[in-house]
Parts: structure tokens; sequence; C-alpha cells
């Protein structure tokens, strides 16, 4: 993808070395390094019910447009193309395919508490530009911005508006989010889409576009759970090792109590 292309929906961070981390249980690291893909669930898996739908502002902002027209078949037609739009954006949810970084200079206790379900888990560390060089050109990458959804709208029609933004209280995320959608033509990339797109063997109807990714050009930094047992620690150095991935550092929290710092 040119340097000089970005999609207005898609804002990039400031700079292209930021550093984006995902905080992983085991299970979904090891299947990362394991498989050698980026796990990018249908967005309606995500668990957000207001992720893709219309803000409450946004649909005021049509009543609005709405009362400031004058003729009643302008008004029809304004409220036709809400409806096309509303429509379409509900449809498209369960085809985009995501996924979700924090942006941050530092790790992050919160994130720790939030996205991980034990001390079995790790944080890993990329770059923007790392990201952006591992993924297909047709993957949209940029900031998720936060808005109030009862009162907010989006800054324009777009359809791509609608997954790119997120409810206020999801601000702590400061998420970088990738997003795929199925291209339309081959020369776009469909054929290699539908090569990395799964559905789930134990659970029906699940949907993931898992593109491969060069796991050692991605991941810079692998970070251990604060409270990593040295068993956890061994593990997670035996599964780097073997993924070309650098040594795993201790959590910066880890001098609170967590044996990781053992390292």
């Amino acid at each position: 993808m040119s340097d000089e292309y970005q999609h207005s929906a898609f804002p990039p961070p400031p700079h292209p070395e930021v550093l984006l981390w995902r905080y992983l249980d085991f299970e979904k690291f090891d299947w990362l390094v394991s498989n050698r893909r980026l796990f990018m669930p249908s967005a309606q898996f995500l668990g957000d019910p207001l992720e893709g739908t219309t803000p409450n502002g946004h649909a005021e902002w049509w009543r609005s447009l709405e009362a400031d027209t004058e003729s009643e078949e302008k008004r029809q037609i304004i409220r036709q193309n809400q409806e096309k739009i509303s429509a379409f954006a509900k449809a498209f949810r369960p085809h985009y395919y995501v996924s979700c970084w924090h942006m941050n200079d530092f790790e992050s206790r919160k994130m720790w508490r939030c996205y991980t379900k034990s001390a079995d888990a790790v944080a890993v560390a990329t770059s923007y530009q790392a990201l952006r060089a591992s993924l297909p050109e047709y993957v949209e990458i940029g900031m998720v911005r936060y808005i109030d959804y009862s009162s907010q709208s989006l800054p324009s029609l777009n359809l791509f508006e609608y997954i790119t933004h997120k409810n206020i209280n999801f601000d702590f995320e400061r998420e970088v989010r990738a997003v795929a959608l199925p291209p339309a033509t081959e020369g776009l990339g469909a054929s290699q889409f539908q090569a990395n797109h799964f559905e789930s063997e134990s659970q029906k109807g699940f949907l993931v576009f898992a593109p491969e990714v060069d796991v050692a050009a991605l991941i810079d930094r692998v970070v251990l759970h604060p409270e990593s047992s040295p068993a956890f620690v061994a593990k997670i150095c035996f599964a780097c090792d073997g993924a070309g991935l650098p040594k795993p550092i201790p959590s910066v929290f880890s001098n609170y109590g967590g044996s990781s710092s053992a390292l």
C-alpha cells in the first residue's frame, strides 16, 4: 500500500514507530506463534453491543436534517437514505474482521486486568509500521475514535466510521484497529482473503480472517504477566526460542509480587 494513501476513517497514530500492544492469555499467544497467523474475528463476535451500530447522536442528525427541509418529497428521500445507510451498516458488521491493539509507550496494569484471565499470559508489542508491513494491502489500520453514543454522531456517512468508533467508556483502550473487509475483486485480493478465511471447528458460525504473518518480524517484545510462575516463564521462553522471538522480559509491575523478575 502506498505510503501516501490513508483512508479518512482510519487516522494513523502520531508516528509510525508508536508502540502497539496485545495482552494475550497463553492459549492465544500459543495459537499466534504456532500457526503464524493473526487472529481477526468477525466484528459481530467482539462483545460490544454498540460496535458497528448507529449512535443516537447520528440519528438525531438525520432528524435535524429532515426538520430543516421544507419539501415532503425531500424529507422522504432523507428518511429513505437514513434507513438504507443504517441497514448497510448493520449488514456490513459481520463482514468486518478485526484485530485490536493498545497504543501506549508503556506497559499498562489496567490492560493486564481487563484482557487476561490468569497469570498464564503475556503482552506482545509491535509498532504501527511493523503491523502495517505484516498485513495485506486491503487491510485498513488506524486509530479508533471514542464518542458518547447517547449524544454524539459519526463524523461522516462513510460506512467504515461505524467500525472505527466506540463508546467513550472504552477510551482507556487507546485502540489501533486493523480491519479487513472481503475484497470485491481478484485484483484487490479476493482469492488471498478466501484462502485465509475460516470457520471455527468448535463453534459453528464463528468466522475468522487469519492472514499469515512473520511473527519474528511483527513481534519485537514479549512481556511476562506480573505474577508469572517459574513454570510458565520456562514455557514462554521455550515458545519464544522456537518461534525466533526475543527472550521474554519481566513485567514492570513484577517487583510488586510477581516471580518473573527472577529472569
